[in-house]
């Protein structure tokens, strides 16, 4: 057995059978804060808050996907309504996180909420860089997925898109009044690997006067593929490390797939797995054959990494990592990284 057979973390040596008794235990965990959080108590961490309030109906994608009240995004309103269907995610994990990952998980925007959606993104990334990561197709099956929120420079009638300042998915009776209107315009697309296609954007208020010009680099992979082939993972990695480069000011990553936990999830697991944690970092091994860049699992580490990682999505919003099949992908996509030569997918 070579040298990195044996330096595979433990956690990456469990039967299958083990790894989905480990996700029924997060699922049943997670059912029992649902019905702490339907029992109506509103001081409960995992109160559901103004999400279920009839008036946010019109902002909800699905009927059984809302953020927890403690850490949902708010919207930058002067006044009316603040709610989106996003929450902060934050991802750290003790003796293993280099440093946390922040992101915003959301929901794909619909037709009542894009507007609401651009507004969030201009306020919630402090710096000049957007990156937005977007993990599902516009239409599945037959069945929308994410309305095209963002011009993609198609034709001259797809060049930009103005977000105006009064807003009002749900009617009359529920508005959202916002600083300023905003527009988006479209620079240019890049496609990669017929993966993702990269589309960068200005988003800026109509009136300059009112906050700067924001560079917006939208990620869309629309090739989220089979999560029983490991090897689906290179394609995931790329999008990881490209969307990474380009997050040089460290603004929470924006996540979103149609209903923002399955794929949005699983992205942001892996995201911080291969970018934030000691056991997938490339390090130096010199020995005499030269030197080496290979991974090096932390000593005496006996958690299980993705466990962890996953555990705490679920604290911070609902169904993170939706389905075992996509909680297994995990493990075998982190398998699969130390069986290959990290020059060629690390760097």
């Amino acid at each position: 057995m070579s040298e990195r057979d044996t330096r595979t973390p433990w956690y990456l040596t469990q039967p299958e059978e083990e790894l989905v008794h480990k996700f029924n235990y997060i699922q049943h965990t997670e059912d029992s804060h649902l019905r702490e959080a339907t029992n109506g108590t509103k001081n409960s961490k995992w109160s559901l808050g103004v999400s279920i309030e009839e008036q946010n109906d019109y902002r909800n994608r699905y009927v059984n996907i809302m953020p927890y009240e403690r850490n949902r995004v708010k919207l930058p309103v002067a006044k009316g309504n603040d709610y989106i269907n996003g929450s902060y995610v934050k991802v750290d994990v003790d003796g293993q996180s280099t440093a946390a990952g922040h992101y915003i998980a959301t929901q794909g925007p619909t037709k009542y909420t894009w507007q609401q959606f651009w507004q969030m993104c201009y306020h919630e990334c402090q710096s000049n860089d957007i990156v937005i990561v977007m993990v599902t197709p516009l239409v599945e099956r037959g069945r929308e997925k994410c309305f095209p929120y963002w011009p993609q420079g198609m034709n001259k009638d797809d060049m930009f898109k103005i977000i105006p300042r009064v807003q009002s998915p749900g009617g009359p009776d529920d508005t959202s009044v916002f600083k300023t209107e905003m527009k988006v315009d479209y620079v240019n697309s890049s496609r990669f690997d017929d993966n993702y296609t990269l589309t960068t954007m200005n988003l800026a208020p109509t009136d300059g006067n009112l906050g700067p010009k924001k560079k917006v680099h939208h990620f869309y992979f629309d090739q989220w593929k089979d999560m029983s082939r490991p090897e689906e993972i290179i394609p995931i990695m790329e999008l990881s490390r490209h969307s990474h480069k380009l997050n040089v000011t460290g603004s929470p990553i924006i996540v979103h797939c149609s209903a923002g936990v399955g794929r949005s999830g699983t992205f942001i697991a892996l995201d911080h797995l291969l970018h934030d944690t000691k056991d997938f970092m490339v390090q130096d091994n010199n020995d005499n054959k030269g030197k080496l860049r290979m991974l090096k699992p932390v000593t005496n580490y006996k958690k299980d990494l993705i466990e962890q990682i996953v555990s705490q999505l679920r604290s911070q919003r609902m169904k993170m990592v939706q389905l075992k099949d996509q909680y297994v992908f995990i493990y075998h996509a982190a398998k699969l990284l130390y069986s290959l030569d990290c020059d060629n997918t690390l760097e």
